[in-house]
């Protein structure tokens, strides 16, 4: 800074009473100055031909009304933290009095605190999907086969693959803020939606404390790939991205363009941030907190890129996952953030550890102490749903951990689809739970098969979970962006399990919402008890339920259905659907905060070898272990009103129905799974030799029981390798348990038995866990051409008599014939359902 500017910024400063500031403070007001001077170079053409006083002068102007900005917005946001705090607290309270006097809850501040977070997690997930319903024209060219070729057509249906003409239309139409250049119509549509919605998202993000800015042209999130760019060196980096730039966004602070080596020195600071994600900005041993939430989407971009085209190039270079990718965390992320200071203020952190403190005061505990089952603390819930457990602190280390479940995911659950007709029970039980009509929910779940009825839910924010992961498919939600996750969605999707679940959700979605339709039409005291206490518990008060009677319901073939766009109030809005989307988890059971405490270990970060070793021990727990933070606490939620009659649930008969349902649609898919392997249906007889045990092996194929069915009720001779080998997969996971089997039945047990001189089976039984472990091989209706088509005779060449042993086997164990025979590549006969009823 000039000598005389230095004299007058002290001047300045002293007459505003701050006293004499420092060199650094004075580097500070310099680099203000000489950023808002850049700016207005880059904005004024004329800028260039002003004197350095006058340019100096409106810079400095320039940064003031800035600064100004800031102060008022700091000023702004300290009193929204105020009012925020004030509604925590009344919400807590308003959550322990709904509680009152339960069995099931200790009343503790504590408990209603995780409840706030577990309603927080719910608006979460509502204003995901409102959003998302608004991308109904982005999510449909992501898969659009439009312009490939019959090879990348193939790709895309059996691998979820992109099409890169789509996807690099989708970009030029962004840049050019969806102005129909590119002459594809579903690509500048795309565009329009996604411009539309993110502008929408930044307004109320803004709205509620954040400051994020806008960009001149259309702006596209990246997802950087350190890895990437740290192989490519600083070089390397720079030659790629150098002649991709706007040249016109760098620009000195007199206005003139910077020369070649200036963007060069620039470009290579840029790759030491990249690079190190960051730390080369900060002091070694300073605390690095995780800031304020409205703070953390406010940082500027500095590489600009001149199109579209070096947009993709960079995306293909040094990106993570794909265009959509980006996109989809974009939005995830924004709907967290807004969620999070709309509910807890611009401090959302410093909100949440005030609350943990005033639990600790309140309940007599210290705040470390404030733990409950399973690790399920507050503290736990708020990593959750504020992100950081999903954020990974080392990604290759993520990465490789989700590689590997991912191909669990693909080799093991390719009949999934069988084991799923349990969902009608839960459906069933959740329906009348709720009180709506059971014959208007088959009917919905008829009806939302339409094309005409899915795409009017997904635009009203009632979209499906499989066409929300159409393009969480490419992000790390949920199976993650790499060839695995894609793999395994494919599996997923061809097992006819994402048709099934969906079509059973989207039924039921409907029909809660009719139901509150209806509901609606009341005032809050006329209402009953159940349902003021239900609605209570979903954070939805009186006033809450005046903005719903005055929202105008949209008809829909006869429906009376509430739409989020018609709730005026985003915040009401948040919590009916909230309510909605946690109910139909309830039906089609998903894991809610509890279980994904419980699976993560009390919430261990992903990317940590504690948070990878535990999500892989947990792997295909979630089901189990959901059942029981849902339903069985559901049952134990039966609470007795005034009169002492039951206020939500009978406990008793909540009990026997969810048993009842379980264990007999656990016995239709146990003789699904045996037909589909070739043998006639076991005889389902209590009184005869194998009825017993049937019903025990339909009880925990029902998942009635949670977790302990699975962990002791599991029958070992239907699992490949020995008791332990068994024992250790339903305990470990099943990657530790496909290793265990590997080391325990195929090596070490066939080493043993040539040492005795016995006869080994080992190639054959190498094959078998091999086929057991492909992606894909579990497919219900692949596996059984297969292993008629070519494996079994392999397995009988390999190890003569294998396939009498498994006749004798089946026999042995279950009664069992086969209709269709393992030697045998058509069958000769249909299945004997009679052997069923013992006859």
């Amino acid at each position: 800074m000039l000598i005389r500017c230095a004299q007058a910024v002290q001047q300045a400063a002293k007459a505003a009473g701050l006293g004499e500031l420092t060199p650094d403070q004075l580097k500070g007001v310099e680099d203000r100055i000489s950023s808002a001077m850049r700016q207005l170079g880059r904005e004024d053409p004329n800028f260039v031909m002003m004197t350095r006083d006058q340019q100096m002068q409106a810079g400095a102007i320039r940064a003031m009304d800035e600064i100004q900005a800031e102060a008022q917005r700091k000023l702004d946001n300290a009193e929204r933290q105020i009012v925020k705090i004030a509604e925590t607290d009344g919400r807590i309270k308003s959550l322990q009095e709904s509680y009152k006097g339960t069995k099931h809850h200790d009343g503790t501040r504590a408990e209603a605190l995780k409840r706030d977070f577990v309603l927080t997690s719910q608006a979460i997930a509502a204003e995901r999907k409102i959003a998302m319903g608004k991308l109904v024209d982005l999510i449909e060219a992501a898969g659009e086969k439009q312009g490939s070729g019959l090879g990348r057509r193939m790709l895309m249906t059996v691998f979820d693959a992109e099409n890169p003409r789509m996807t690099q239309d989708v970009i030029r139409e962004i840049y050019g803020n969806a102005d129909g250049a590119t002459g594809n119509k579903v690509a500048q549509d795309a565009a329009r939606a996604w411009l539309d919605t993110i502008e929408q998202m930044r307004l109320r993000f803004n709205a509620a404390g954040g400051e994020v800015g806008k960009l001149e042209y259309g702006w596209i999130p990246r997802n950087w790939d350190t890895a990437k760019i740290r192989k490519t060196g600083p070089d390397g980096f720079v030659e790629r991205v150098f002649p991709r730039l706007d040249r016109s966004r760098y620009v000195r602070d007199d206005g003139s363009m910077m020369d070649d080596d200036e963007v060069r020195v620039f470009l290579t600071e840029a790759y030491k941030t990249l690079s190190t994600e960051g730390l080369n900005k900060q002091t070694p041993g300073q605390f690095h907190g995780t800031g304020k939430k409205a703070n953390q989407r406010g940082d500027h971009r500095q590489i600009h890129f001149a199109d579209g085209e070096a947009e993709l190039a960079a995306i293909a270079d040094f990106g993570r996952g794909s265009l959509y990718d980006a996109m989809m965390g974009h939005v995830a992320g924004m709907a967290r953030d807004t969620t999070l200071i709309e509910r807890y203020g611009p401090d959302a952190n410093a909100t949440a550890r005030l609350q943990f403190d005033l639990a600790a005061m309140e309940d007599g505990t210290k705040p470390t102490n404030l733990v409950g089952s399973f690790q399920m603390d507050p503290q736990t819930y708020w990593n959750i749903i504020s992100g950081r457990v999903g954020a990974a602190a080392d990604e290759r280390l993520a990465r490789t951990g989700q590689m590997v479940r991912n191909f669990q995911t693909a080799a093991k659950l390719g009949g999934a689809v069988i084991s799923s007709v349990n969902d009608l029970g839960t459906l069933l039980m959740t329906t009348g739970y709720n009180k709506l009509p059971y014959w208007q929910l088959v009917k919905n779940i008829g009806s939302q098969a339409s094309k005409e009825t899915r795409d009017f839910m997904s635009s009203h924010g009632m979209i499906a979970e499989s066409v929300a992961d159409s393009l969480n498919r490419w992000s790390g939600d949920h199976m993650g962006s790499n060839w695995s996750g894609k793999m395994a969605n494919s599996v997923m999707r061809w097992s006819l399990l994402n048709a099934w679940t969906d079509g059973l959700r989207q039924g039921f979605v409907l029909t809660m919402n009719e139901g509150l339709g209806r509901m609606a039409k009341m005032g809050w005291s006329a209402l009953s008890q159940f349902d003021q206490t239900r609605l209570t518990r979903a954070g939805i008060t009186e006033a809450d339920w005046n903005v719903i009677r005055a929202t105008p319901l949209t008809k829909f073939k006869g429906r009376d259905l509430l739409t989020p766009d018609a709730i005026g109030d985003s915040g009401v809005a948040q919590k009916v659907f909230g309510f909605i989307h946690d109910e139909s988890e309830f039906a089609v059971v998903n894991p809610d905060l509890a279980t994904r405490a419980i699976v993560t270990q009390g919430g261990k970060e992903a990317g940590t070898w504690s948070g990878e070793i535990a999500r892989t021990v947990m792997q295909f727990k979630s089901f189990p272990i959901t059942m029981m933070t849902r339903h069985w606490a559901r049952m134990l939620e039966g609470d007795l009103d005034a009169a002492g009659a039951p206020l939500l649930a009978n406990r008793v008969s909540y009990g026997i129905a969810l048993m009842a349902t379980a264990t007999a649609l656990g016995a239709v898919a146990t003789q699904a799974k045996q037909v589909l392997q070739g043998k006639d249906p076991i005889n389902m007889d209590p009184t005869e030799k194998f009825g017993g045990r049937f019903w025990l092996k339909a009880l925990a194929q029902g998942g009635g029981l949670s977790i302990a069915g699975d962990l002791f009720l599991v029958d070992p001779s239907s699992s490949p390798g020995d008791a332990t080998a068994t024992a250790i997969k339903n305990v470990a996971g099943p990657t530790v348990g496909a290793a265990s089997e590997l080391a325990l039945k195929v090596m070490s047990e066939n080493i043993w038995q040539a040492a005795d001189g016995k006869d080994t089976h080992w190639e054959a039984e190498l094959l078998q866990w091999a086929k057991s472990n492909t992606p894909g091989s579990s497919l219900w209706w692949i596996k059984p051409m297969v292993e008629h088509g070519f494996t079994n005779a392999i397995n009988e060449n390999l190890s003569p008599g294998y396939l009498a042993r498994m006749k004798k086997n089946a026999m042995k164990n279950w009664g069992q014939r086969y209709w269709w025979a393992p030697d045998e590549v058509v069958p000769d006969r249909a299945p004997d359902f009679e052997n069923a009823m013992g006859q």
